[in-house]
């Protein structure tokens, strides 16, 4: 296993080894948070969960090993608690959650070991996540299967699961259509070119700006110039 990186506190504590604990306190600022003593020597803090799970009590010995299990542990729940957190405020692919515990310093295998966790537990599923988030795009934001797609990739989602996904979701809408919609919402924007040509230029650019695909913006121009030349 692999512990946190222990401070110089904890370097200092790890050279003392093995200790007796003789005391337990409830921490001032957090009910559910253990501070574990040798005699006046703070040895370190841990949750309830980790006190049930290694059944520490006032007596026990506090050995190398069990030191660096409890660090370990200690973090592991460190970097579970942070995923709930991240995943409460809206869904996440497990690359997004990966590069975020990276940056707070957690260990890269201890953090692949949590993903598995949620994997296993169906907590994470990046084809639900992709679904979900290119719906919400192209429902909400209008956004084209090239612009959903390129995001998808920055979020880690693998190529297979953004071809699947986007291909469905260009199946399901009529791309030609939701062009036309979009162009006729910004009629009196594009009718403020008088150039029919470089007006048709304007509302290529601004759909291929939006993401989508050359072949369904060329048709959805070509329909709506005629529209708006009347």
């Amino acid at each position: 296993m692999i512990p946190r990186n222990p401070s110089s506190n904890s370097n200092s504590i790890e050279d003392q080894l093995p200790l007796t604990i003789t005391s337990i306190s409830v921490q001032k600022k957090r009910n559910d948070r253990f501070s574990l003593f040798h005699e006046d020597q703070f040895l370190i803090g841990v949750s309830s969960k980790t006190l049930i799970d290694f059944s520490i009590q006032k007596g026990t010995e506090l050995t190398h090993e069990l030191f660096n299990n409890i660090q370990y542990s200690e973090e592991y729940q460190a970097v579970k608690d942070s995923f709930y957190r991240y995943l409460g405020g809206r869904d996440h692919a497990a690359f997004e959650l990966k590069q975020k515990a990276l940056k707070k310093g957690f260990d890269d295998q201890l953090v692949n070991s949590v993903l598995e966790e949620f994997d296993r537990k169906g907590l994470l599923n990046d084809e639900v996540f992709a679904r979900k988030f290119s719906w919400d795009k192209a429902e909400f934001k209008k956004w084209g299967p090239n612009k959903i797609q390129n995001a998808l990739y920055k979020k880690g989602i693998s190529k297979h699961v953004v071809e699947k996904v986007v291909q469905n979701l260009s199946e399901d809408l009529e791309q030609t259509q939701i062009c036309v919609d979009l162009l006729r919402k910004r009629r009196n924007h594009f009718l403020r070119e008088a150039d029919p040509i470089k007006r048709k230029q304007k509302m290529y650019r601004y759909l291929t700006g939006k993401g989508y695909i050359g072949s369904d913006v060329s048709k959805a121009t070509d329909l709506i110039s005629k529209e708006f030349d009347v």
